[in-house]
């Protein structure tokens, strides 16, 4: 059976779905490999509170989705375990068991 691959770019354009669950495979920042079997991006997060909670300015999503997209990274949810993580785009493996191809 031939490997199956994906494209990053697909990926990407993929994960934005509202409402797509998906699995994925990463490496940690430690090398070590991860595997997540239901994933979803993060829609809790549309505005971050960054000042008092009377009078503090929020970063709306377009700035939050700036600042992950120079960083380099996606915050997702685990609906599994129910909690939000962090992993760098380079380091993505595999979405929905097709091996992504990095193609830059």
């Amino acid at each position: 059976m031939a490997n199956q691959t994906i494209t990053l770019k697909t990926v990407l354009h993929e994960i934005q779905e509202a409402g797509t669950v998906f699995s994925l495979k990463f490496r940690k920042l430690d090398g070590s490999i991860s595997f997540k079997g239901q994933v979803k991006k993060n829609p809790t997060k549309a505005t971050v509170p960054t000042g008092s909670a009377d009078g503090g300015q929020k970063k709306d999503l377009h700035s939050i989705r700036r600042n992950m997209n120079q960083a380099g990274a996606l915050l997702l949810y685990d609906c599994k375990n129910r909690h939000t993580f962090e992993v760098k785009i380079e380091l993505l493996v595999a979405y929905n068991g097709y091996t992504i191809f990095h193609n830059y």
